[in-house]
């Protein structure tokens, strides 16, 4: 993908992203991370720093993670905590 932008628009993005330079495309959906979420630029940043984490994983190793996930799971809910002893 590629973006032909001005150096001031470059610099009206990362004002408005934090001093973080942020493509077209991330922007508008951080733009709608805030809108859905109500949260400020940060926290939508953050919430889209992880779906792209996870949306541009390796197919293969996202099914890994995930079975890894459900398993650490299915462990730490069949350990009786201190409290049920």
């Amino acid at each position: 993908m590629w973006e032909e932008c001005t150096v001031e628009y470059i610099g009206w993005v990362k004002e408005q992203f934090g001093g973080v330079w942020v493509c077209g495309l991330c922007t508008e959906a951080i733009k709608d991370e805030q809108a859905r979420l109500g949260v400020g630029v940060e926290a939508a940043m953050l919430v889209h720093a992880k779906f792209r984490q996870v949306t541009s994983i390796d197919p293969t190793v996202r099914i890994a993670l995930s079975l890894l996930h459900f398993f650490k799971k299915m462990i730490s809910s069949s350990t009786p905590s201190p409290a049920k002893l």
